[in-house]
């Protein structure tokens, strides 16, 4: 048995490409991510008043006449540089060029000891078989999208709750995991593509902040929820979904990638429980580009993103919100530290057009090649826009940060659950340390 450490999502992904082995025909690895930090999170005041989320927000004992209460939480808190997780991956060489291969991935808390996020799904981070041939590799199972890819590749993190430049995968969460997916990878020289297929890639037939034990077929579940990925006679296209992802390395310190995402709704409602449906969800296009160089000699990385989304809702085809996000980063090793900064910035360009900015200042003491000592210290600001309506007439403003987050589109809320309040300023300051095996 063979242990090795993973330095990225992408690596651990892509792992049985060129997998070595332990023994003459087979081998079998066990690696993992352990992370966990002490952070506070101060969020401001935020203002729903005007609109359908005040209802919502009233509940709340923090809410006084349409804004929601400032509020601050110190917390031990897991996956903040990195997201904690426990694979196994398995390879059998079954010679003249083929092999079988096997990937389970699970993600745990720290602070608890639980099984944490996928709703407690004990392999919900990855969970496929593949063959390998002289021609490539086939992948049948739970696995990362291929969009994933253009945002692993080219972050200066490891996309764990602080990571700002995974912001563009907060629209939707079939963007980073699918259930049912079949996918067929290429790598060639500097070459990696990936092509994808997904039967119900995690859409129920009510879409809303609901997950976990909670769920019912009334309130229906996020996207990417537990058994949002059921697979029934009467589902119609629901789930279908599509995804390609192309990079090429033109050297170790260069690539550039880009990567497209469709997936159907199947005129899925956006439901909460004690308003009602906001909308019929129809489709969601989606397309990325990034790129990611080191600057010879001086080893700073600079690297860059660009990320468009489009919902159509429902049958017929309305418009529905569309929104862009560019996000930067630069880090800089000095000798076993290292220090570096993330800027990202997220608008619904039609809709509220509500916007987010964020910034994440980041430092390292490396110990080792596994275990860092690690600081993060970063704002998110939303500002909320116009007040627009939905496909069933309801008032809403925000940006897509806070405003997805409450609809049920993303899967873990911005800064490791820390959330955010619709126009306001939030605020994280963590310190924590990593391990990896």
């Amino acid at each position: 048995m063979k242990k090795t450490a993973m330095t990225k999502a992408a690596l651990l992904a892509l792992a049985t490409f060129g997998a070595s082995t332990a023994f003459a025909q087979s081998s079998l690895t066990i690696y993992g991510n352990i992370d966990v930090a002490v952070d506070n999170v101060h969020k401001g005041q935020g203002n729903v008043a005007g609109t359908t989320l005040a209802a919502l927000a009233a509940a709340s004992p923090a809410f006084k006449a349409g804004f929601v209460d400032k509020s601050t939480v110190t917390r031990l808190t897991s996956s903040v540089s990195s997201v904690n997780a426990l694979g196994f991956r398995g390879t059998e060489d079954l010679g003249d060029g083929y092999k079988a291969n096997f990937v389970l991935e699970g993600q745990f808390q720290l602070d608890i000891g639980a099984q944490s996020g996928q709703d407690n799904r004990m392999w919900g981070r990855q969970a496929y078989v593949g063959l390998t041939t002289p021609g490539g590799e086939v992948r049948l199972g739970r696995q990362y999208a291929p969009m994933f890819f253009t945002f692993a590749f080219t972050t200066i993190e490891a996309l764990g709750g602080a990571d700002i430049q995974g912001s563009g995968l907060i629209v939707n969460n079939l963007q980073v995991r699918q259930d049912n997916q079949i996918s067929y990878w290429l790598k060639t020289g500097g070459l990696t593509a990936a092509l994808s297929y997904a039967t119900n890639a995690g859409v129920d037939a009510r879409v809303s902040s609901t997950r976990g034990s909670a769920v019912t077929t009334t309130s229906g579940q996020i996207i990417g929820g537990l058994s949002a990925g059921n697979e029934t006679a009467n589902s119609g296209n629901r789930g279908q979904t599509f995804g390609l992802f192309v990079n090429y390395a033109f050297n170790p310190g260069f690539l550039v990638n880009g990567s497209y995402h469709s997936n159907k709704f199947g005129n899925a409602q956006l439901y909460t429980a004690g308003v009602g449906a906001w909308d019929n969800l129809d489709k969601y296009d989606a397309f990325a580009v990034g790129a990611k160089f080191t600057i010879p000699g001086a080893d700073t990385i600079l690297s860059g993103i660009y990320h468009h989304g489009k919902f159509t809702n429902d049958a017929g085809d309305n418009e529905g919100a569309k929104i862009n996000t560019f996000a930067l980063g630069v880090k800089q090793p000095i000798g076993n530290f290292a220090v570096g900064a993330q800027f990202a910035y997220s608008k619904f360009s039609n809709f509220t057009e509500g916007k987010d900015t964020s910034l994440m200042l980041i430092g390292d003491y490396n110990f080792s090649k596994r275990t860092k000592l690690y600081i993060r210290a970063g704002y998110a600001k939303d500002e909320a826009g116009n007040t627009a309506l939905t496909g069933t007439g309801l008032p809403v403003r925000g940006g897509p940060l806070p405003l997805l987050t409450g609809f049920g589109s993303l899967e873990t809320p911005f800064f490791s659950g820390g959330g955010a309040n619709i126009d306001a300023t939030t605020r994280v300051v963590a310190v924590g340390i990593r391990h990896q095996f």
